[in-house]
Order: structure tokens, then C-alpha cells, then sequence
């Protein structure tokens, strides 16, 4: 069994010494790798994580990773590695930041992100912003080639959600043009250093179904049992 996961969160530059980044550690992914190692010692697993993110204190000898900064970053690692690996699992857990900095205003006057090493002494300070890409809907067409039979599962987090609207969230994820095979859906809500309890959506034909519930690990199981 050979396993990409990704992780953490991104950071998108605004200067060398500001970004605008979100509150990901990439624990989850730590514990998807572990749930794995745990019911199959020889399985592969190449990480994508964020440079920021809780890293594998001491890689095994199948275990590989490589960092990433911002969205631009992981879509690059991404196309790479599965342009020259074969994987049969694919944990997109990464938080891909929505928006990535277009340019800068500092009293008036316009600047491209980069080209200023640090913003200090203005009044005014206008960050503009513009959206990025969808990475979870891309992945299945990098995949094609390589891992054509990969099961892709893919992550919604939401933020004190009702039931209706966390389920509406995982739905649009399955009505993309390449949905995934599975969504794991949370609520941060409910999220506690010792709980992460998960909802496992299944895709049949374009709709979500609740296939299982339970913490991340009870999750990652079952996932792993329907590939198995």
C-alpha cells in the first residue's frame, strides 16, 4: 500500500516577515499516517507538509517528507508526485488557503507581493487578495496517469455549523467536476486536544452518504478497510 498525505496549513506572503495563514498544525495528518503504520507496518507514505506543521519526529525508511509554504507550493508538489508515483490512498487533509496575496497598497501606492522585503512606516496599509485554485478538485486529473485507481479523500472543516449546513458544505465538495471518493467532514466546535470526532461521507454517484461516524482513526479504518 502506497499512501500520500498532506498536511498543515498554508502561509500565502504578504513580505519577508508577514503572511496570512491559518491555525492547521497537521496533526491530523500525523494521525492518519500513524493509524496506517498501525494496521499495515509496510505501507508507503509520502507527506506534503506545511513547513509550519507538526513533522514526523523520526521518518521509517518507507516514510518521505517534503514541505510547503503556500498553496502555489503544494500544487507544485502535488502535480510532481503524482506524476511519478503510484498511490492507492490519498489523504488531501492540507488547509489550502482560499486566498493568496495579489498586491499590496501601502499609502497609495501599489506593490507586488516579493518585491518589497518589509512594509514599515506607512499609514495605510491595503492587502488585496485573489482566490486560489480548488486543489482537491484538480488532484483526480494529476492522478490519472499513475494513480488512476487512487481513492481520493478529501476534508471539510466548518466552524460551529448546524447539522444542515455542514452536510450542504460536504455536498458541494461532491458535486465538483472531480469530486472525491470520500469527504471526512469535523466541526472545530467539537474539536479538543484528546476528541477529534469525524463524519465519513461516501460518494455515490455525485451525493454524499454517511457511511460512518467516530474519531479520525475510526475513520481512517474504515477507509482503509473498503480499499483493502
Amino acid at each position: 500500500m502506497k499512501v500520500l498525505i498532506t498536511g498543515g496549513g498554508c502561509s500565502e506572503k504578504i513580505d519577508d516577515v508577514r503572511s496570512i495563514t491559518n491555525f492547521s498544525s497537521g496533526k491530523t495528518a500525523l494521525s492518519i499516517a500513524k493509524t496506517i503504520q498501525d494496521l499495515d507496518p509496510a505501507a508507503a507514505i509520502d507527506f506534503l507538509l506545511a513547513e509550519g506543521a507538526v513533522q514526523p519526529k523520526a521518518p521509517a525508511e518507507n516514510v518521505t517528507v517534503k514541505n510547503f509554504r503556500s498553496c502555489e507550493d503544494l500544487q507544485k508538489l502535488l502535480k510532481e508526485q503524482l506524476a511519478s508515483n503510484s498511490y492507492d490512498l490519498i489523504f488531501h487533509a492540507a488547509a489550502v488557503s482560499d486566498y493568496t496575496v495579489q498586491s499590496v497598497v501601502a499609502d497609495g501606492k501599489e506593490f507586488t507581493p516579493g518585491k518589497v522585503s518589509k512594509f514599515s512606516g506607512a499609514d495605510k496599509l491595503l492587502v488585496k487578495l485573489k482566490k486560489n485554485p480548488k486543489l482537491l478538485e484538480s488532484i483526480p486529473a494529476w492522478a490519472k496517469k499513475k494513480s488512476a485507481a487512487a481513492r481520493l479523500v478529501g476534508f471539510k472543516l466548518t466552524s460551529d455549523a448546524s447539522q444542515e449546513e455542514r452536510a450542504a458544505a460536504v455536498q458541494k465538495l461532491f458535486a465538483a467536476k472531480n469530486p472525491p471518493d470520500f469527504v471526512i467532514s469535523n466541526d472545530l466546535s467539537e474539536i479538543t486536544p484528546k476528541s477529534h470526532p469525524c463524519v465519513l461521507w461516501r460518494n455515490y454517484g455525485g451525493l454524499g452518504t454517511i457511511v460512518a461516524h467516530g474519531q479520525v482513526q475510526d475513520i481512517v479504518r474504515k477507509i482503509y478497510a473498503f480499499n483493502s
